[in-house]
């Protein structure tokens, strides 16, 4: 069944690259964008839940904080605590939509990164990548950038100082450790995944605003 998957996702990014003129590249583009899009009211769903999750969290650290200076000796009783403190104020760490969410985006997201990792794009070049079965430089910087540009973009949720330059630099070295020894048609499709979690990004800033 996951082989039939694949093989879909698969299938369907030659079928667009035929309606974009025969550019598996474009093709490549497209279907993941699309898969992104696709997901996009359900990420939307889950990154307010966060949002409002923090901002219920930040409301009660003065009551965390006294609880923490409490039972600083009794780490039992401040688990225990503390959890009675967030279900009195409706604060789910864990919850069923969050758990769904994944089960949903997981299979979908796993799926076209196995379809483009291999058997696609030998020989084949696309604008000025020569051969999208393997790895190419500037196209590996450029989406990792874009992919930083994605992490800097995403609207702050009461993270600690400091955090988010060590979120970018983790980010850019994982990303760039990928993408110089994947094929050029796995960058495509991070990069198109990037792009969509920046139009999130903005989004999320619109709405804060």
């Amino acid at each position: 069944m996951w082989d039939a998957f694949v093989e879909l996702l698969r299938a369907a990014i030659v079928g667009t690259a035929h309606l974009c003129g025969g550019s598996l590249g474009a093709g490549i583009l497209f279907v993941s964008a699309g898969v992104r899009l696709a997901l996009l009211p359900l990420t939307l769903r889950l990154a307010r839940q966060a949002r409002e999750q923090q901002a219920r969290i930040a409301a009660i650290k003065p009551q965390l904080e006294a609880l923490q200076r409490r039972y600083a000796r009794e780490p039992r009783r401040l688990m225990l605590e503390t959890r009675a403190l967030y279900d009195a104020n409706g604060i789910r760490l864990l919850s069923s939509g969050s758990l769904l969410g994944l089960a949903v985006q997981i299979p979908l997201l796993s799926g076209l990164f196995a379809a483009v990792r291999t058997g696609l794009g030998s020989r084949v070049r696309f604008l000025w990548v020569a051969d999208l079965a393997r790895p190419e430089g500037l196209l590996a910087l450029a989406v990792t950038a874009l992919t930083a540009w994605s992490v800097a973009s995403a609207p702050s949720q009461n993270a600690p100082a400091g955090t988010l330059p060590v979120m970018i630099g983790v980010t850019v070295i994982g990303t760039a450790v990928l993408l110089f020894t994947a094929s050029s048609a796995v960058a495509l499709s991070v990069g198109a995944g990037s792009a969509v979690s920046i139009l999130q990004n903005w989004i999320l800033g619109r709405d804060a605003r």
